[in-house]
C-alpha cells in the first residue's frame, strides 16, 4: 500500500492508479483483464495512460479494485478536470448571457 500514498499528495492518472492497485495486490495484467472483460494489451495501454477510459471501464477497473470509478474518471478530483477546460467555460458564459440578454 506504500505506493499508493503519494496519490493523494500529488497530481495522478488514472493508470497509475490501476497499475498500483494491481501490483499491490500482486495481480498479474492477465489475470485482471480476465476478470474485467478486456485483452492484457488493453489494460496494459490503460495503465501506461495511452488509453482513456470510460465509464463503463472504469465502472469495472474500479468493481474489480474495490473503489470508486469516479476515482478513475477524475483522478485529480472534478476541479481540476474543469480547469483544463476553462475556455469553454468562459465562451459557454458568455454565450449564454447574450442570449439571455434576448430573451429579456
Amino acid at each position: 500500500m506504500k505506493d499508493m500514498n503519494h496519490f493523494f499528495i500529488q497530481k495522478t492518472t488514472a493508470g497509475k492508479i490501476v497499475k498500483s492497485f494491481r501490483t499491490n495486490f500482486n495481480i498479474t495484467q492477465q489475470e485482471m483483464s480476465d476478470v474485467i472483460g478486456i485483452s492484457s494489451t488493453n489494460l496494459s495501454a490503460i495503465e501506461n495512460d495511452r488509453r482513456e477510459l470510460g465509464v463503463d471501464l472504469a465502472t469495472r477497473i474500479g468493481a474489480f479494485l474495490g473503489i470508486n470509478p469516479s476515482l478513475l474518471l477524475f483522478p485529480n478530483g472534478q476541479d481540476d478536470a474543469l480547469q483544463k477546460h476553462r475556455g469553454i467555460i468562459k465562451k459557454a458564459e458568455k454565450l449564454k448571457a447574450k442570449k439571455l440578454k434576448k430573451v429579456i
